[in-house]
């Protein structure tokens, strides 16, 4: 394995993953829901930069479907980097500047700009302390005042079980550098499977490793490899990196998972109970994290901020508007939760749907649309929290300036199409509304890229497109005929008709 990686997979890319709470409106309503105003959520002009961008589609779809904010965007990968360029030239972005550079090298570049909003998803855990030292110092020299910064991390004691397994598994790799993190990966599952086939105690001691490692097989490959090989890897107790983060003048101010703001979804009663009498800050995120068994934290610091007003507050609140990002029919009022599957209250959440299924509409609207004893505001806005968190609901971004967000998020949407025939990988587009990107899968792509085009038979293409690309269709173990095959991608796209193109609609996306 090339030497440069600093013990980081380098041989093989990182998936073209989206990260849809890092977004500046995500992040922004984040801060609301914590009684917090900071930029974003408005449309306003903005400097973002995502640190660590991997193949940079975040941060790609952040500038096309925000046109008045400079991104800056950096990876030491420099296969990542030049993935990242051509997509970003295909869709002809002039607000996006991404760069090859290691943390230090940044750190000390009097080039880098100052910026709102600093971005770190799944960076901060797979680097050396020296990498995290330098962006600590990075972050301290570049975040202006009242800026956010946005990190995700492995956390304890969610990783505590996994983590004596996955040392395991990196010292095998050291053992062979010559042998491709495809292959170790091979090896070192295989070597997790020998143990507990062998009985090992470990398992016996950490069932959850076992229960843990099996949930990550379901991952991509490419994902896997940087998860469980990276050398340097740790997985942090809350209030050690806050500590660090302190160091650059960073205050905690809440998840960037909104469900996590709603305790009634995540704790008893009596959890609750402890967790009211704990009054620091550290020490209560800390035990909310044993409490759960965390594994994984998404969290907002600031660079100095002051909560506003109860009544500024919720005027802001009913001046956000929203919009739905699932089917309206596809919205389940059930969801799992540390405390097991959660019923919502029908009675509460099912007119909020309703609503929000006409199209993008202000918390006010919404309200003046409700019955008058629906609910309260508390039930209302918790309601709101839970639904962005679980991907249903987003907060969209204000009507002005819309039509060129929507002529960039176009042009990016066009290049991101254009590649659907060759390939599967980018599964998102980006919506002018919520000022993000939306999952939609590559027969869909297809499918507008041929309705645009004015094909009169779709289905006859796409089919012919699929047994090109060696997909196999079959049913109750035969294999379809080419009319068979064609009667079937009709149904999907009879489907994508009726279910998705409506929503990309609303997104102002189809």
């Amino acid at each position: 394995m090339a030497d440069w990686g600093s013990g980081y997979v380098v041989d093989t890319a990182y998936v073209h993953d989206f990260c849809r709470v890092q977004v500046p409106a995500m992040l922004s309503f984040a801060a609301l829901a914590k009684g917090v105003a900071v930029a974003g959520g408005r449309g306003e002009p903005l400097s973002y930069c995502d640190l660590g961008c991997g193949q940079g589609l975040t941060a790609t779809i952040v500038a096309a479907a925000n046109p008045n904010t400079e991104v800056f965007a950096a990876d030491f990968n420099p296969t990542h980097i030049a993935s990242a360029r051509s997509l970003a030239d295909a869709a002809g972005l002039d607000n996006i500047d991404f760069r090859e550079a290691d943390f230090a090298e940044l750190a000390d570049d009097a080039s880098v700009p100052e910026f709102d909003v600093i971005a770190l998803h799944g960076v901060y855990s797979w680097i050396g302390a020296e990498h995290c030292k330098a962006i600590v110092a990075l972050i301290r020299r570049r975040l202006r005042p009242g800026g956010l910064v946005y990190v995700s991390y492995d956390a304890m004691p969610g990783w505590a079980g996994m983590a004596p397994l996955r040392r395991l598994m990196v010292q095998l790799q050291g053992a062979q550098p010559q042998v491709s993190s495809k292959r170790a990966l091979d090896q070192a599952l295989a070597l997790a499977d020998g143990l507990k086939e062998a009985g090992a105690h470990f398992y016996r001691m950490y069932p959850q490793a076992a229960v843990q490692l099996e949930r990550l097989r379901k991952l991509p490959a490419s994902y896997l490899a940087h998860e469980l090989l990276t050398r340097d890897w740790q997985a942090f107790n809350f209030g050690d990196l806050a500590q660090e983060l302190a160091a650059a003048k960073l205050t905690f101010l809440g998840s960037a998972h909104l469900t996590d703001h709603v305790d009634r979804v995540n704790f008893t009663d009596s959890q609750q109970a402890l967790l009211a009498d704990l009054t620091d800050p550290l020490i209560n995120e800390t035990t909310r994290d044993m409490i759960i068994g965390r594994q994984f934290r998404r969290d907002i610091f600031a660079k100095g901020f002051t909560p506003m007003a109860p009544m500024a507050a919720r005027e802001r609140w009913l001046a956000t508007r929203f919009v739905l990002t699932s089917p309206r029919d596809d919205i389940e009022l059930t969801f799992d939760t540390p405390l097991g599957r959660f019923q919502l209250r029908g009675e509460i959440y099912q007119g909020v749907i309703d609503a929000f299924a006409a199209g993008p509409l202000s918390l006010r609207e919404v309200v003046e649309r409700l019955p008058e004893t629906t609910l309260g505001w508390a039930s209302l806005t918790d309601a709101i929290k839970v639904l962005v968190g679980q991907g249903h609901l987003a907060p969209a971004l204000p009507p002005e300036d819309e039509a060129a967000r929507q002529k960039s998020a176009r042009a990016f949407n066009a290049a991101v199409t254009a590649r659907a025939k060759e390939t599967a990988e980018l599964n998102y587009l980006a919506s002018p509304v919520t000022g993000g990107g939306i999952r939609v899968d590559r027969l869909t792509q297809l499918y507008m890229q041929a309705r645009r085009k004015g094909i009169a038979d779709p289905a006859a293409l796409l089919a012919s497109l699929a047994t090109a690309s060696g997909e196999r269709f079959g049913k109750d173990g035969q294999k379809l005929t080419p009319d068979e095959v064609r009667a079937e991608i009709a149904g999907r796209l009879a489907a994508i008709d009726e279910r998705i193109l409506p929503l990309l609609g609303r997104l102002g996306i189809a």
